[in-house]
């Protein structure tokens, strides 16, 4: 259908043939095969023109308006390919998303007013295709050979204390005296009452903790920490601003356990889009204020 409108437009099959990089035989047996497959002449062949035919001239009709629509869709699709507009729908962890993210999200904003954000707060790792995820901000994922990850900090894990809990109960020596004491356990994790931490060595302890209270929720950890409830081991990005208030002490410092690295992951695909683009690198930009 291209071919043979070329061949119109261009007056002759040679013509078509330069603008098409084709041989005039190639133009030729095109059109011929096009009229084979509708059942009619759309050209009348002399040895120095053609014409259209009445049929002809009506198929040319049709055919350019849908030329010319198909290659309007492509340019849009491919401006919405580069440009950072459109839906962009994002998972991040539920601390992280309503205490670190959602302080950057209003200069995202600014920068890109076309981009529709749509932030799910979950601890869960979603699946981003089956659930139409763009990208999900991740602490200490397993590694998926199906994604893309793109590192963002590593982020050591700090473990704390109210002032008055450590008055009451001590200070622990050591990593290692942490079962004497009475922890606030994460029940979100894999082995909730077993913790890791750095010998002076700096090799890995793994420590059996238990204390009265248990929680899912990372807000709930740091609010019982922060009453005297006991000591909390979490990522130190969000504890900081509470140590800062001296509302909770650093017992330790930060090599007393490995770090967790903070990702950002997306689907693996040839032409990331411009709105996954634009975010994955303001991540990028906003990562130094989370190591």
């Amino acid at each position: 259908m291209v071919v043979f409108c070329r061949v119109v437009e261009a007056g002759s099959f040679t013509a078509a043939g330069d603008a098409l990089s084709l041989s005039k035989g190639a133009v030729s047996k095109a059109v011929s095969r096009l009229e084979s497959a509708l059942g009619i002449r759309l050209l009348h062949r002399t040895t120095r023109r053609q014409t259209l035919t009445e049929a002809g001239a009506a198929f040319h009709a049709r055919a350019a308006q849908a030329i010319e629509a198909l290659e309007e869709a492509a340019r849009d699709v491919s401006e919405h390919a580069d440009r950072p507009r459109g839906h962009l729908r994002i998972s991040a962890p539920t601390f992280f998303g309503a205490e670190i993210l959602s302080r950057h999200v209003g200069e995202f904003r600014r920068r890109f007013p076309e981009i529709m954000l749509e932030v799910v707060h979950s601890n869960r790792f979603v699946d981003l295709v089956a659930e139409r995820f763009d990208a999900a901000i991740r602490i200490s994922a397993p590694v998926d050979s199906t994604l893309v990850m793109r590192r963002l900090a590593e982020v050591p894990m700090v473990f704390c204390a109210a002032p008055a809990y450590l008055q009451r109960h001590g200070r622990p020596g050591s990593p290692a005296q942490l079962g004497d004491h009475e922890c606030i356990i994460y029940t979100g994790s894999a082995k909730p009452r077993e913790w890791t931490a750095l010998d002076a060595d700096g090799q890995p302890l793994t420590v059996a903790v238990n204390g009265g209270l248990h929680t899912n929720d990372d807000h709930t950890l740091r609010q019982a920490a922060i009453d005297g409830c006991g000591i909390v081991r979490m990522p130190r990005l969000f504890l900081r601003d509470a140590i800062a208030a001296g509302e909770l002490e650093q017992i330790w410092p930060d090599n007393a356990a490995p770090t967790v690295t903070l990702a950002v992951v997306y689907p693996s695909r040839r032409e990331l889009p411009g709105k996954v683009r634009a975010f994955v690198d303001f991540l990028v930009e906003c990562r130094g204020q989370w190591e």
